[in-house]
């Protein structure tokens, strides 16, 4: 299997930003998470892979509490996740935007409306900065004029790049990408990935993207973390992941690859 790498490697301080430790969780008879343990440094691009089930999303979710561990921790900046108040949880979710898989717009707003709504809620802001912040990130995403669009008039790429703008409202330091190419055609795919790096490179964020698409890992990520048996079984950069004569990865690989 050979494969052209079209990623730009990005220089990155080896900061850590976020910690996991030994994290665990349970759904009934389901283990899902076994103990993974992964660090995640300030400014890099760091694709997760793995199996369908393997926990990929769950562990997204575990990062900015939206979902809480049996066991283990996530640590921000310094504070465990597991100590913080309601307060100041909600605070710390402020550092991050969200990118969900199914996009997560609300049919009854406009596009305007759904991109400024963190704003609404949680700042100060005058309907007309908002406007002005809500154009500014159409802009960034490529979407400029469509503010009074709604979502049944937007295309399933559309949709992204809109859910996109609406998680770098706030200027967050770090966006999670759940699967952001499902669903889209080869062409949408590569233009998402596109817009990742640029914004990487743009904003200076800290990019987490879990997917199934192992051509994005190949164009956008600068470290890959693959997930096996609920665990981190791999972390390396593209070159590594592609270069390795271990038989579990060689296996992912190339039914990935037949998939495709």
């Amino acid at each position: 299997m050979c494969f052209e790498f079209f990623f730009i490697a990005n220089s990155v301080n080896l900061i850590r930003m976020i910690q996991i430790q030994n994290l665990k969780k349970r759904f009934g008879d389901n283990e899902v998470l076994t103990g993974v343990n992964l660090d995640i440094h300030s400014g890099e691009t760091l694709v997760i892979i793995g199996k369908s089930g393997c926990g990929k999303s769950v562990l997204l979710k575990h990062i900015i509490g939206l979902l809480m561990p049996d066991e283990g921790t996530v640590i921000i900046e310094g504070r465990s996740i597991n100590s913080m108040t309601r307060k100041e949880l909600f605070a710390v979710r402020k550092k991050f935007g969200f990118l969900f898989q199914g996009a997560a717009l609300f049919d009854s707003m406009t596009v305007e409306e759904n991109v400024g709504l963190a704003l609404k809620e949680n700042t100060k802001m005058t309907n007309a900065e908002i406007s002005r912040v809500v154009a500014e990130k159409l802009e960034l995403v490529g979407l400029p004029g469509t503010q009074k669009m709604r979502p049944s008039d937007l295309s399933g790429g559309m949709k992204k790049r809109v859910s996109l703008a609406r998680a770098i409202s706030t200027d967050p330091q770090c966006i999670l990408y759940d699967e952001p190419t499902t669903g889209l055609d080869p062409v949408m795919s590569d233009n998402i990935d596109e817009l990742i790096k640029e914004l990487a490179q743009k904003l200076k964020v800290t990019s987490v993207v879990v997917t199934h698409d192992i051509f994005s890992v190949y164009e956008i990520a600068s470290r890959v973390a693959m997930m096996e048996g609920g665990k981190i079984y791999f972390t390396g950069t593209p070159q590594e992941l592609v270069e390795t004569n271990d038989t579990e990865i060689r296996t992912f690989l190339n039914r990935t690859d037949k998939k495709i």
